[in-house]
């Protein structure tokens, strides 16, 4: 009976210890796979042409991210459309940024040329579920801007500090500040995979 337990001891420390090895070995979120349609594995990589844009993000799974437009939606554009209220879009946090868009848009209205509307507006090819980024999300497309093709400017975020501001990032330092809705910044849309 001893000898039972023991070699069963043994056995789950050794599945243990093959188990932390394969976690360890995980893939990296800058190269990841997972499976197409097909059933066959394709391999998403940061910088990547993918849904209309740039893979500037993949989470830990390898078969979730975020890709950037490649090119700006608009490079002098408020944040709100006229007076400044409340509008909810309070989101910070990655995966944010298309409910603080769709909250915008509700506030703001379908007319104009604010930063969410042109974010919620764009189209790339058949895709069409673009919004503006979140604080962390903007904050992510910071960090992979040479990828992105991005040197400078003041970009918004769709993540609302209070009634009169809203979080932006300076993409020539990577500052994040609270600055008044009515400026106008550049806007670059991102959707999910």
């Amino acid at each position: 009976m001893k000898t039972t337990i023991k070699t069963g001891i043994a056995a789950l420390m050794l599945l243990s210890a093959i188990s932390c090895t394969k976690s360890i070995n995980s893939p990296s979120p800058a190269i990841a796979q997972a499976s197409n349609s097909d059933g066959q594995t394709a391999a998403f990589t940061i910088g990547q042409s993918y849904h209309g844009g740039i893979i500037f993000y993949i989470d830990g799974t390898g078969q979730h991210g975020l890709i950037a437009a490649t090119t700006d939606q608009g490079t002098g554009n408020t944040w709100k459309k006229g007076p400044n209220v409340l509008t909810g879009a309070s989101g910070t946090a990655v995966g944010t940024g298309l409910s603080n868009t769709n909250t915008i848009v509700a506030a703001h209205g379908n007319s104009g040329t604010y930063a969410a509307l042109l974010c919620a507006n764009y189209t790339s090819g058949a895709y069409v579920d673009w919004y503006l980024p979140s604080k962390d999300e903007l904050n992510l497309m910071y960090q992979q801007k040479a990828v992105l093709g991005i040197s400078t400017g003041d970009y918004w975020s769709s993540s609302e500090f209070n009634k009169g501001k809203a979080w932006e990032q300076e993409f020539g330092g990577g500052f994040q500040f609270k600055d008044t809705k009515s400026f106008t910044l550049h806007v670059r849309a991102i959707e999910s995979f």
